[in-house]
């Protein structure tokens, strides 16, 4: 299975930063995948995968479906509509895909809902935690859904939704709000888990069973964890804004790991950055302006949803293709 994202322009500019060789890395954009629905219309697109075969799966929650597609764009059908009876969605935020089952994360109705290729409903189960927001697939079957809420990292079920365990400890601090697409919650080539918290550093990669098999952490120019301002007890979200900078999906692109974060000013809008590691931890280049959130990757291409339409006045958003590219430094 592979992941995809939101990316919206050709080229980046790149912070180099020289801690353990003279590489350096930037973005490209390679291509667009314009989405034709027909009569259909998306709303806010919150995740998308992309499966072996190349079929697209967009999840969206303001319509309360995912969106199947070939991998030209062109609509195969919607799995799910608004609802919460069988096969009924509300407020989706995640797809996963295993063999000929499609997995949907129905965070309305705090259930997992399994759906057949054909959007043939099979099953759901309950999701019993508060604030559920990502779903995974591992290679035998097994599901691992993530809270940024419960004193572990995230829950695995079997395919029928009976709990084979609770992986990973967070320690208990102060709440704070997510937003719907804030995807922190992915996969690697190898099946492993790579995690954030969202709140701080460090990112994690583990195995199914909760394994530590590496740490990902920068003290990278801009970055600010989760903080309440002193003395406050309620403090407005814009005042947390200030200082913090949420770390979202971690994306492995061949031998590397890219963690992104975003900035959000309040008067001029979101900024998203990318610190680039090694596999096993080492940093190799910090704070690498992103002009979006990326989902996932596929080697050292990016994929991802720019809002806007490809042609004038069409109604849908597309698919856009970033390739990671090194070069050596000076």
């Amino acid at each position: 299975m592979k992941m995809i994202t939101a990316v919206l322009v050709a080229g980046l500019a790149l912070i180099p930063v020289s801690i353990v060789s003279a590489q350096t890395f930037s973005i490209e954009k390679t291509g667009d995948i314009a989405l034709n629905l027909g009569d259909e219309i998306t709303g806010q697109i919150g995740d998308l995968i992309q499966d072996t075969d190349g079929r697209f799966y967009l999840t969206d929650f303001q319509q309360n479906t995912v969106w199947m597609c070939d991998s030209k764009g062109r609509l195969i059908r919607r799995i799910g509509r608004e609802g919460s009876g069988p096969g009924e969605l509300n407020f989706p935020s995640g797809t996963t895909v295993y063999e000929d089952k499609v997995i949907v994360l129905d965070k309305g109705n705090s259930r997992v809902v399994v759906f057949k290729m054909d959007g043939t409903y099979v099953n759901d189960f309950r999701v019993n935690f508060f604030m559920a927001t990502g779903i995974l697939a591992s290679k035998d079957g097994r599901i691992a859904v993530n809270s940024l809420w419960e004193p572990t990292l995230f829950t695995v079920f079997d395919m029928d939704g009976n709990i084979v365990g609770s992986k990973g400890e967070r320690v208990p601090d102060q709440s704070f709000f997510t937003m719907m697409g804030d995807q922190h919650f992915n996969q690697t080539s190898a099946g492993h888990i790579l995690y954030s918290t969202v709140k701080e550093y460090p990112v994690l990669r583990m195995t199914w069973d909760g394994t530590v098999l590496a740490e990902y952490e920068a003290d990278s120019p801009g970055y600010g964890k989760f903080e309440f301002p002193s003395g406050v007890q309620f403090p407005h979200v814009n005042d947390i804004l200030k200082t913090w900078t949420p770390i979202l999906r971690p994306l492995a692109i061949g031998d590397h790991v890219l963690v992104q974060r975003k900035k959000v000013d309040v008067e001029n809008g979101i900024k998203y950055y990318g610190d680039l590691f090694t596999m096993d931890g080492t940093p190799v280049q910090l704070a690498m302006e992103l002009p979006f959130q990326f989902y996932a990757v596929d080697g050292d291409l990016l994929y991802g949803i720019d809002t806007t339409p490809v042609n004038e006045g069409a109604d849908n958003p597309h698919i856009v293709v970033f390739q990671l590219r090194e070069s050596a430094g000076q």
